[in-house]
């Protein structure tokens, strides 16, 4: 498998214990507001630590409490797409997808190659505010890809869209992470939506 997670987290009075295997798949985190979807996929990209438990990523272990494992979140290979793309408002496309490439020396031709991949060219130095929704959701895509993570988390990235460019933009993004080769983690309280995109679901 490659992501084993297997952990517990309280937040005040709410107590997460989450466990599932996922391989080179999309996988599907289903559930109401607050069971704990969102803090499931923080733990695995080391945004919060876990109580106690065991995360697994293509045979590294990024937590282990019985270890005292905890990678920081630069070293676990995991591209994680915010609810709100997370960019960085004052840089251009250009430059967002730069800040996320590793090797200086390929920089230049990487950003090239996603600029041509998620059809951004034509506003490769535009700035986020000046980007229509599915363009700020393929800059978000080609920044994470730029960093070759290993696995992808998605929360619920198009909670906050009407239901007309919610559908566009995800069948987009099926269509873009179709040929990905690692684990996909999608989060979301729809049922319905994640059909469409999800190879297996965990509810």
């Amino acid at each position: 498998m490659a992501l084993s997670v297997d952990i517990r987290k309280a937040l005040g009075n709410f107590h997460l214990a989450v466990q599932f295997d996922a391989g080179d798949e999309t996988l599907a985190l289903l559930g109401a507001s607050g069971c704990g979807k969102s803090v499931t996929l923080k733990c695995i990209a080391g945004i919060l630590t876990p109580d106690e438990g065991h995360i697994e990523l293509d045979g590294v272990t990024l937590y282990d409490s019985a270890s005292r494992i905890n990678l920081p979140p630069q070293r676990r290979q995991v591209g994680y797409l915010f609810q709100q793309y997370a960019l960085f408002p004052n840089m251009t496309v250009r430059q967002n997808i730069a800040a996320a490439v590793r090797d200086k020396a390929r920089r230049q031709t990487e950003v090239a190659e996603k600029l041509r991949q998620f059809r951004l060219e034509a506003v490769a130095d535009q700035k986020p505010g000046q980007l229509s929704g599915g363009q700020q959701q393929r800059c978000a895509l080609a920044r994470i890809l730029a960093s070759e993570p290993t696995a992808i988390l998605l929360d619920e990235p198009f909670s906050a869209l009407d239901s007309y460019l919610k559908y566009q933009l995800e069948l987009e993004l099926a269509e873009t992470l179709s040929g990905f080769p690692g684990t996909v983690l999608w989060v979301s309280h729809d049922r319905g939506r994640c059909s469409g995109t999800a190879a297996g679901c965990v509810s």
